[in-house]
């Protein structure tokens, strides 16, 4: 029998003891490590969590501004920012559409807390399978949260909050709230928030007349709006349309007799007959409105209605005719930019405005903010100022060697040709575009008159009050060249271009309505109804020859700035003022490209399309006979002079006399 030892006894009972007492020791040291750990994480994961509003606020949190933009009829042409439609509840839309949502994006919405841990489950091993994010977990009321709430950023934290938040939304709306909201906000693509916007879009419809195909074309957009876009990828598209019915079916929301005829209509679909105009036609258009909109009424109302002056066809015309002509001789002619507005002359409302070839690449627009040299199409200013000044379209200047000013101001401009032709009209010489008279005239009249006449007119930039403002030195707009053609066009009454008529709330209250101002008059009747025949004449037997509409009478004037840089052509009829702009934006030289050639060929194209159906009307103008018998006597004595002296001269120099032609530009 073994003895019994209470020393060791006591021994192994104190080493038990100390043990435990270790053990404790570590247990509590973990615990509070791991309490400190985890407090440090939620303090952490929940830094600058923010904070859920209560139900009625939800529904305008986070909603960005939004104007949308109609044309002259009344028809909805674009949005600028994200693109609401009215509020829908659920009872307002066909069963199939919540039904679709659910069906492809949180299958078990009814069942869970705002977290699915079995769909996150699932997605973390079918992931795993595949090697890739093929599956996402994330609950509808997830979506929600982060559409809403959180930033775009693909972070843990980012996706604890949103589950945290997701949780939270869950307690304070109903199921059926969270899943109102959802199809009112949820992203569908293409600026379109919500089933009732992208209806509008896509199907040119109200979402309560949505077909069970076009609800499950919606339903598949979330995932990936873009890739999954109706009308970029109708592939793609119809075959996650169909994944969506397929679903509903199993989950009994359809039968398999609806399924299939839904899948049968998908080749039915009406997509991209919607009302809307593409940024790249309208964009410099949109610009414009939403910041004049904001001006005219303020930003106190976030959501805006605004009645435009566009003609949607007309714009479309104006980008075209641009385009084309271009396009056609961008490497021939060395030009890669064009510009066109086109206001309606009784009015000043502008119907078609184009800044640029291509909005998406550049949105600087070349029509109201671009400032670049008019060259000889500023002619027209410096004989509208010395008609004031007591000229008349008959007064005779000689076209010959000119210099003006002395010592180094002294400037001697050239005709394009480098010939002369001796004394001609007022008249005249701006049908060719002679410089010489332009240059002598405008010296005559004074730099300063001129400088105060485009400001009255419509000019609105600064100008140098300097001599070769005759020949179009100083930079404008070309939408102030179209302003004073159009006083011209209107026997000397200006009518400042407008783009806006009138702006209201989504309520239908209206904020703004453009007053019809008193007609100012700016220049005398007379002298525009010379400025327009001596105009019309440019067009009939000038330099914008090319720019003719067979019987509908038409006047304008050509302009090329010096080594080409700049190609311009201000034209109109009764109807429309048109001008078009052409060069390069690093103010390249182009290939002898002048405003009588690509200008007046896309001024043409657009004119022709714009007047198609329009009854013609003549200008206010008289014809433009000289009857002035000492004005003809004065031209017959100059010019026999100056072929008496050219015979000379060419006998000396061996040389045989050239014929004429148009002029420059």
């Amino acid at each position: 029998m073994e003895t019994y030892r209470a020393d060791l006894s006591a021994d192994t009972t104190g080493r038990s003891k100390k043990k435990r007492r270790w053990l404790w020791t570590i247990l509590l040291v973990l615990l509070v490590a791991g309490v400190a750990i985890y407090a440090q994480g939620r303090r952490y994961l929940l830094d600058g969590l923010p904070d859920l509003p209560n139900k009625q606020a939800m529904w305008e949190m986070n909603v960005e501004p939004n104007i949308t933009i109609f044309d002259k009829t009344g028809r909805i042409i674009g949005h600028r920012g994200p693109f609401y439609g009215k509020p829908m509840k659920l009872s307002d839309l066909p069963a199939w559409v919540p039904d679709a949502f659910l069906a492809i994006e949180d299958q078990r919405f009814w069942e869970h807390p705002g977290i699915d841990r079995k769909a996150i489950v699932r997605a973390l091993m079918e992931n795993t399978k595949a090697g890739k994010k093929v599956q996402g977990g994330s609950t509808l009321t997830q979506q929600l949260v982060k559409n809403m709430v959180l930033t775009r950023d693909k972070t843990y934290k980012r996706k604890f909050q949103e589950m945290w938040l997701a949780y939270k939304m869950e307690q304070i709306l109903s199921k059926q709230e969270i899943l109102e909201l959802y199809i009112n906000r949820v992203d569908l693509g293409n600026r379109a928030f919500g089933v009732e916007a992208a209806a509008q879009r896509l199907f040119a419809k109200p979402a309560k007349d949505l077909t069970l195909m076009e609800a499950a074309v919606l339903a598949a957009l979330p995932k990936a709006p873009g890739t999954y876009d109706p009308v970029k990828n109708p592939k793609a598209s119809r075959d996650r349309a169909r994944l969506v019915l397929q679903t509903m079916m199993v989950q009994g929301k359809i039968s398999p007799q609806e399924m299939h005829e839904a899948e049968q209509t998908a080749a039915e679909l009406n997509l991209g007959q919607n009302t809307y105009l593409d940024e790249q036609n309208l964009g410099y258009v949109f610009d414009m409105v939403s910041e004049r909109a904001r001006e005219l009424v303020g930003t106190g109302v976030k959501d805006l209605v605004v009645y435009t002056t566009i003609d949607a066809e007309l714009q479309t015309t104006a980008l075209k005719s641009i385009t084309k002509v271009v396009q056609k001789y961008k490497k021939s002619r060395k030009v890669s930019e064009a510009a066109l507005v086109s206001i309606e002359t009784e009015t000043g409302a502008v119907r078609a405005l184009v800044g640029g070839l291509d909005y998406n690449k550049s949105k600087f627009n070349r029509a109201t903010q671009a400032l670049r040299q008019p060259g000889s199409s500023f002619k027209a200013l410096v004989y509208a100022a010395a008609l004031e000044a007591g000229f008349t379209p008959g007064t005779v200047r000689i076209d010959q060697p000119t210099t003006i000013g002395s010592g180094e101001h002294e400037w001697a401009p050239k005709n394009y040709t480098r010939r002369f032709r001796g004394p001609m009209t007022l008249r005249e010489a701006l049908k060719l575009s002679i410089n010489t008279v332009a240059a002598q005239v405008g010296a005559e009249v004074g730099p300063n008159k001129i400088v105060e006449l485009s400001q009255r007119l419509g000019i609105t930039t600064k100008l140098g009050a300097h001599y070769s403002i005759a020949l179009g030195a100083s930079e404008v707009h070309l939408i102030d060249m179209a302003a004073v053609f159009m006083v011209f066009a209107n026997e000397g009454v200006k009518h400042t271009p407008f783009l806006i008529e009138s702006i209201s709330d989504t309520a239908g209250n209206r904020l703004y309505t453009r007053k019809e101002r008193m007609a100012e008059r700016v220049y005398a009747l007379p002298y525009a109804r010379q400025m327009t025949s001596m105009l019309r004449d440019v067009v009939d037997s000038g330099t914008g020859y090319a720019a003719g509409l067979g019987e509908r009478q038409a006047a304008g004037k050509t302009g090329t700035s010096q080594d080409f840089r700049d190609a311009w052509f201000i034209g109109f009829t009764a109807d429309y003022t048109t001008a078009v702009w052409m060069g390069n934006d690093d103010n390249s030289p182009m290939k002898k490209v002048t405003g009588g050639l690509l200008p007046v060929d896309a001024w043409k194209d657009f004119m022709l399309k714009a007047h198609k159906g329009i009854k013609r009307r003549p200008l206010k103008a008289p014809e433009p006979i000289i009857t002035d018998e000492e004005t003809k006597t004065l031209i017959a004595f100059y010019e026999g002079l100056t072929a008496s002296l050219t015979k000379e001269r060419n006998l000396a120099n061996g040389q045989v006399a050239n014929s004429g032609d148009r002029g420059e530009n």
